[in-house]
């Protein structure tokens, strides 16, 4: 991987949920070397869960320095696509170069099948209003963004995702956090990716010392708060539980991370419990909690 000073060259994986972590083992490196740019010259792909997860280390970056990260060399279809997405809305990273209007995506069509970055925030009364837009949003667009899996369950299924996480990130995280959605194609198959992410306290923090002898750490706590209806503040806590329930029941994969640990959960590929093989401890420190659901077919 080719460096200038200065300039720290990300490697393509932002591709997929799983390949991001080779960004994360990047980020103390980006905060304690110098590093003033990204350069984005050899990304092919990006999908929400990345994206939304790069807003979040441009955060701690901005924190941590007081200076925004900039992007260089942005392919043109990636440059088009982050702009389309909101991602530069927000005042984290130093503005790219503008791109001309004929070479933005239009608005019409790419609409329908997508739910721009919305940042959830951290205050209740606000997060309310926020959810309550994005639910609407989703419920006008989701014939559309659904193609490939409508039903009016499905719809409501998600709605239900939707409401229950983003309501975890001002109950639980203690901090604001991002929701992305898109539906797309990616190695000829359609793929639906909704990703709600923070840089919060994380799951562990919000259980309390008898909870975790109770309930174990790590990604055994993650497991047992998807499979009981457990929580770290409500007396009977059915969020994380009842997301992996619908996510069963519509068989597609849920993934979650937080600080050093992690859950994948596939039940589009023949599982009737959940692939609990899919756990790790001991990943590299990554703040908060980031929830990514998919759908394929």
């Amino acid at each position: 991987m080719e460096e200038q000073e200065g300039v720290l060259t990300l490697p393509d994986k932002l591709n997929d949920i799983y390949s991001f972590d080779s960004i994360i083992a990047l980020e103390k490196k980006i905060y304690s070397s110098n590093i003033r740019a990204l350069d984005m010259g050899t990304i092919s792909f990006v999908e929400p869960y990345s994206m939304t997860n790069l807003l979040l280390i441009a955060r701690r970056y901005l924190k941590n320095t007081g200076n925004r990260l900039q992007l260089i060399h942005i392919p043109l279809p990636i440059h088009q696509y982050l702009l389309r997405m909101n991602f530069f809305s927000f005042p984290l990273f130093e503005t790219p170069i503008a791109l001309d209007a004929k070479k933005q995506l239009s608005r019409s069509a790419f609409s329908r099948r997508v739910l721009e970055i919305t940042e959830i925030p951290s205050v209740e009364r606000e997060s309310v209003r926020v959810i309550s837009q994005s639910v609407a949003t989703f419920r006008k667009r989701g014939s559309f963004i659904l193609k490939h899996w409508f039903s009016p369950d499905t719809v409501n299924y998600f709605v239900t995702v939707i409401s229950e996480i983003c309501q975890n990130v001002f109950e639980h995280s203690m901090d604001s956090g991002f929701l992305a959605l898109q539906t797309y194609t990616y190695n000829r198959e359609n793929v639906i990716r909704l990703v709600i992410a923070d840089s919060g306290i994380g799951i562990e923090e919000s259980f309390s010392k008898e909870q975790k002898e109770q309930y174990g750490t790590g990604a055994e706590l993650i497991k047992n708060a998807l499979t009981s209806p457990i929580s770290g503040k409500r007396e009977f806590g059915y969020g994380l539980c009842r997301v992996n329930s619908i996510i069963k029941e519509m068989k597609g994969n849920l993934f979650i991370r937080s600080q050093k640990s992690s859950v994948a959960f596939v039940y589009n590929k023949g599982y009737s419990e959940g692939a609990y093989s899919f756990l790790k401890n001991d990943l590299e420190q990554f703040n908060g909690t980031q929830i990514s659901i998919s759908l394929y077919g």
